[in-house]
């Protein structure tokens, strides 16, 4: 084989189109490809060192295929394992789309000129403010709130639905709604309006009043924390695969400038 190895070589060498080793160099699994014929095309990538040209690439779509996510700012152990988690689901998703997620740490605002979107997960609104007028690219806020819900898309827990579950659940018995402490004081104080009974976890003394207690809690890592001392509790997924689903639907709705979807989305 020449020198400078194509796609047409590696279709020709694995005996499928390039459209197919396109498809598998892209990781699209939206297509209808055997898990044979992937593992052949990569198979035959690896044995001539082929590498896409991800900057031609980008030029001639427009597209990075990276979406940025920043990161609220947290000391606590369990507030950060469940960052983790939304990092680790949102990645998977994204993945299997075409998409890598590129992870920004630090409260400095940037200019992020490297990707198509910027996902703001639990910040402030002074940080997502800052953010919005450095960057050009659509900004969207994942468990978090903007004061501008008209420009920007927010996808958050609804609360209102989980008191109704809630409700249901206990009928007349108290309970105690658990919830991490989020960046954005607007979402805290939608969730206290909410709630008469809430208690934010920022440490794990905090959460030693909630023995033989029945709670609601909001976050799976949190829960499974809760599960061992709780008299009853129940637990909210706040990063379901429906929301982030609908968080890649606002996303594209976004890039493709598209109207007609809510800005400000509650599951």
């Amino acid at each position: 084989m020449k020198n400078k190895v194509t796609l047409r070589d590696i279709a020709r060498e694995a005996n499928v189109s390039v459209a197919t080793v396109s498809y598998v160099l892209n990781n699209r699994n939206d297509q209808s490809i055997s898990e044979a014929t992937r593992k052949k095309i990569l198979q035959i990538v690896n044995l001539y060192n082929y590498k896409l040209n991800f900057s031609a690439k980008s030029i001639a779509s427009g597209k990075t295929n990276i979406i940025a996510m920043c990161l609220g700012k947290h000391d606590f152990a369990l507030h950060k394992a469940e960052h983790m988690l939304a990092v680790e689901r949102l990645s998977r998703y994204l993945s299997k789309r075409g998409y890598n997620l590129s992870i920004v740490y630090g409260e400095e605002v940037a200019r992020l000129d490297w990707c198509d979107a910027i996902i703001c997960c639990d910040t402030d609104s002074t940080f997502f403010a800052n953010l919005a007028e450095a960057n050009y690219c659509p900004l969207l806020a994942f468990n978090t709130r903007s004061e501008n819900q008209d420009l920007f898309y927010q996808i958050n827990t609804d609360y209102e639905n989980v008191r109704r579950i809630a409700d249901e659940i206990y009928k007349d018995k108290p309970y105690t709604v658990v919830s991490f402490p989020a960046n954005s004081a607007l979402l805290r104080d939608l969730l206290t309006a909410t709630f008469p009974d809430v208690v934010f976890a920022d440490s794990y003394r905090s959460l030693d009043k909630l023995a033989n207690k029945n709670i609601v809690v909001l976050g799976e890592t949190l829960g499974e924390y809760c599960k061992r001392f709780a008299k009853d509790i129940l637990v909210i997924d706040t990063c379901s695969k429906d929301k982030i689903g609908k968080l890649f639907e606002c996303f594209t709705f976004a890039v493709e400038r598209k109207e007609g979807a809510p800005h400000d989305i509650r599951i």
